[in-house]
């Protein structure tokens, strides 16, 4: 992530127009130096100061830095490595999902070249299986029905003698003592009979469940053997795409821990150092875009005219007296202020002007930020 930010001499950054550049207009009589041999004499001549584009190198994820591997002053390319963050949780997410899709991609293989024999063998065997469970079950089944015939019988058996015993309570032919001992064994029958009943029950429960997971286990062999269906093949196919674009964003995501230069320039200012923890805000260097050089001056109202973005211009500074450089017009402002403090005379500071951005198309090698410069403009008639 960079934002861009303009400089002016000694790298400041620039605030206020009042501190940007000054100009001071004038008609060049006769012939206009290497200004007026450039688009010809009579010329308004503008002064400003050189300026440069700084652009601060921010990191897109957090982590700690590894590896800086430029200083101030140095010059770099565009896309130049400049630091390395510690990726280990990045490798770790790229490692788990590389795996994740290796082991749908073996999947989806077997998929598409059929069922192998171990599978049928492993499908098989859990069908025999649950199989074996259902048949014990159904054993248990007819052994707990025979008890339960037996309990019962008895039960009815201990509940007949206790009416009896009742009676002969009630003619007194019977202590009581007797009488509380056959109810006690019909009690236990009556708890033997619902006892082995739950058996019966529990032995059907385990039937019908292992019924169940036969029958899945069945199912499964039965695509074992005839081959998978399009649908399962399709719907794998869509599990290995979905898992090989998580590996893409988790490659990207690593990506992220290598810092580059996003411009060719001077790096300016280096903000941190190896083993500094970073975050998306923290700045790293700050670049000096070289390739990206103007000029802005302030033009009088009264002498817009003619002018536009597009419009050719000539820029000269003091360190090439003898030569020009040649400059386009990228910025006309919209709205009209007053001239800046720096004019030489309280007469021009009642004026108003329109801040013009000039920038330089050639001599980028050679003119650098805070040099003052002059302005012509190649106006059209107007």
């Amino acid at each position: 992530m960079q934002a861009k930010v303009k400089i002016i001499a000694g790298g400041a950054i620039a605030v206020t127009l009042g501190l940007l550049a000054f100009s001071v207009t004038g008609t060049v009589k006769g012939d206009a130096g290497v200004l007026g041999r450039f688009f010809g004499p009579a010329k308004e001549v503008y002064s400003g100061t050189i300026e440069g584009t700084m652009v601060p190198v921010q990191p897109e994820v957090s982590g700690r830095i590894v590896e800086l591997r430029v200083t101030e002053g140095q010059t770099v390319e565009a896309g130049q490595v400049i630091a390395l963050l510690d990726d280990q949780t990045a490798s770790i997410s790229l490692a788990a999902a590389e795996s994740d899709l290796r082991q749908a991609e073996a999947k989806l293989l077997d998929l598409l070249n059929g069922s192998r024999v171990e599978e049928i063998r492993r499908q098989r065997a859990t069908v025999d299986q649950f199989q074996a469970v259902v048949n014990q079950n159904r054993n248990l089944i007819d052994q707990y029905k025979a008890n339960l015939a037996r309990d019962e019988e008895n039960l009815r058996r201990e509940e007949q003698i206790l009416k009896e015993n009742q009676a002969l309570f009630d003619a007194g032919a019977l202590s009581a003592r007797e009488l509380d001992n056959q109810k006690t064994r019909a009690k236990t029958a009556r708890a033997q009979a619902e006892a082995t009943k739950a058996q019966v029950e529990a032995a059907k429960f385990q039937v019908e469940s292992a019924e169940a997971q036969r029958s899945g286990a069945q199912a499964g062999l039965d695509l074992a053997l005839a081959g998978y269906t399009e649908p399962t093949i399709q719907a794998q196919k869509a599990v290995v795409d979905g898992l090989k674009e998580k590996v893409r964003l988790a490659q990207v995501n690593a990506g992220k821990a290598i810092i580059k230069s996003p411009v060719q320039g001077r790096v300016l200012y280096k903000h941190v150092e190896t083993g500094q923890v970073v975050n998306t805000a923290s700045r790293i260097i700050t670049v000096l875009d070289e390739n990206d050089l103007w000029v802005k001056v302030f033009v009088p109202e009264a002498l817009l005219g003619g002018l536009s973005v597009g419009t050719a211009a000539a820029v000269s500074v003091d360190a090439y007296p003898d030569e020009s450089f040649a400059a386009t017009v990228t910025q006309i402002s919209d709205k009209a202020e007053f001239t800046p403090k720096n004019v030489q005379t309280k007469e021009e500071r009642t004026n108003l002007v329109f801040s013009v951005k000039t920038k330089l198309t050639e001599g980028l090698d050679r003119l650098k930020p805070g040099m003052p410069a002059d302005v012509v403009f190649q106006k059209t008639k107007g």
